[in-house]
């Protein structure tokens, strides 16, 4: 089975990074491709719970996309990348899934294909 991981490391806003990479997980899970989503550096502020973007910037909540790709999909997040930035695992979505980086290793070379946005 072909699988992907989709590296986001940008904002969730401000930018299209964060948005398109979920959207082309959820592409790639319709496609039989087992497709995870993997959160780092400022693009761990995509999984964070409660976004109010819809009513202040008129964006879909890119939090509540993210549970589009469960449970065929995995939400990984850089423990690392979430403790320089001082957010707690439970300002996260449910979905998410703390990797550290030897964790990280093994999950980037189980992949075929490793899309940056």
């Amino acid at each position: 089975m072909h699988s992907a991981l989709i590296i986001i490391d940008k904002a969730p806003y401000g930018y299209e990074n964060a948005l398109s990479g979920v959207y082309i997980a959820i592409a790639g899970l319709d496609k039989g491709i087992h497709t995870d989503i993997l959160l780092m550096g400022d693009g761990v502020y995509a999984a964070l719970n409660d976004q109010s973007s819809e009513e202040t910037i008129g964006y879909p909540s890119v939090g509540e996309l993210t549970y589009s790709i469960f449970p065929e999909g995995n939400l990984f997040i850089h423990l690392d990348s979430l403790t320089q930035r001082g957010i707690e695992y439970g300002d996260l979505v449910e979905i998410a899934e703390l990797v550290d980086d030897k964790t990280l290793y093994n999950i980037l070379k189980s992949k075929n294909h490793i899309i940056k946005v």
